[in-house]
């Protein structure tokens, strides 16, 4: 699931502006209206998750069938014809978005339904995270061997080589046992009610968007960077990202221990603290500057670790915690509500990076751009420092810690004993 990551969310922005032709502006605008529209999917699919799954092989049903929506959009969108064109990117990369929510969303899920401890749930969540590094740093690899292609047989071979792998190991996934919930499924309005309470959620919530946010102008800058300031070849980009996620992987133990000590937020909050201070330094960096670069992408994938185990272990708390607040379980519509705003923030943080450098396209030629170098290394560098601090702001004071998450397991346990 997290291979097509590099490819669809670094690379493909800047293949369809550059590559195909439909510039920079144009692309950011597409892209943002189908995050908007994709957004408007995630309480659905959340709703439908959290009814399905009382079915004897509802998840499984619904992760295959997502599956197969998102495997056959991938090889379209990273296969377009000369004709592709603004309706082409628009409905291919909504329909990966879609695939992408119908499995997320339970397998996010799942780990509530698997335990209610709050150290072992970061275990969990950094395991399915390093496994996740792991494709990717795997595609990397594809990618490095062969970033002597051009970019467009490039991203056609790794489709092939994403999908084939996906056809080995979702039937494993599918073989594992699942649990039912034996409540009575909501109307899809009511799954709303009671949720202005959990004012935890939308602080952890806003939070993450933040930082999606600067995750989605590093991501969309992170190409462009490489080209316009460094000055570098294409290849440049597998090699770099490369020793990103190989970073993230090696930060992920540290993460675990460094929560287990100190809290969950206040680790995360120290790990975007950390790559602050690397973004911090990009304006510094000119032509050729691999090495400097090279650091930090060390320092900023290092921090990445926390940013992928940490805050979906703290969603699993607050699905508890709303929970007993408002006398119901579903986890999955608010792991629906939380994909809707990783994707929103990543798609806001994309546009607007397109939007700003694509100033100087002409609208007789689209595809020529004169980008300032120094402006792009604000943009990647600065705004995402600003973004990320505002995150750490507020997230510090985060109220709800192993005692308190451990209380609200209790009291769960014994209302459920006195219902049964």
């Amino acid at each position: 699931m997290a291979m097509p990551l590099i490819p669809a969310f670094v690379l493909l922005p800047a293949f369809y502006a550059e590559t195909v032709g439909l510039g920079l502006a144009q692309t950011g605008i597409i892209l943002l209206l189908v995050r908007i529209s994709d957004v408007i999917s995630d309480p659905v699919v959340g709703w439908l998750s959290d009814y399905i799954r009382r079915w004897h092989m509802g998840k499984k049903i619904q992760i295959t069938i997502g599956a197969v929506i998102c495997g056959s959009a991938l090889y379209a969108l990273f296969t377009p014809s000369d004709t592709a064109g603004e309706l082409y990117l628009f409905v291919w990369y909504g329909l990966l978005l879609l695939g992408w929510t119908i499995v997320q969303i339970p397998y996010l899920a799942w780990t509530v339904e698997l335990t209610g401890d709050y150290n072992a749930r970061v275990n969990l969540n950094a395991a399915r995270e390093l496994s996740g590094l792991t494709g990717i740093l795997a595609l990397s690899i594809f990618l490095v061997i062969t970033a002597e292609y051009g970019a467009s047989q490039q991203l056609a071979y790794a489709a092939i080589f994403v999908i084939g792998c996906g056809v080995i190991v979702f039937p494993l996934l599918l073989s594992l046992p699942t649990g039912r919930v034996k409540q009575p499924p909501l109307k899809l309005l009511n799954s709303l009610s009671g949720l202005s309470r959990n004012r935890l959620f939308f602080r952890l919530l806003s939070a993450w968007f933040l930082s999606g946010l600067s995750i989605g102008i590093a991501t969309a800058c992170f190409p462009l960077f490489i080209t316009h300031v460094l000055e570098l070849p294409e290849a440049y980009n597998s090699y770099l990202l490369f020793v990103y996620f190989l970073s993230g992987i090696l930060g992920i133990p540290l993460w675990i221990w460094l929560s287990a000590r100190i809290s969950k937020h206040r680790s995360w909050g120290l790990a975007m603290g950390v790559a602050c201070l690397a973004f911090l330094t990009v304006p510094m960096i000119g032509a050729g500057d691999i090495v400097f670069f090279g650091v930090i992408c060390l320092i900023t994938g290092f921090s990445l670790g926390a940013d992928l185990a940490l805050p979906p272990a703290m969603q699993s708390d607050i699905a508890d915690w709303d929970n007993y607040l408002n006398h119901r379980d579903r986890s999955s519509f608010l792991f629906a509500l939380w994909s809707m705003a990783t994707k929103l923030s990543l798609g806001l943080g994309v546009a607007a990076a397109f939007l700003i450098l694509g100033q100087g396209e002409t609208s007789m030629s689209p595809t020529t751009t004169e980008i300032d170098p120094f402006r792009l290394a604000v943009i990647y560098g600065w705004l995402p420092a600003v973004l990320k601090i505002a995150a750490v702001a507020l997230m510090w004071g985060y109220p709800l810690t192993a005692q308190q998450q451990q209380a609200i397991n209790l009291r769960l346990q014994r209302r459920n004993q006195s219902l049964a």
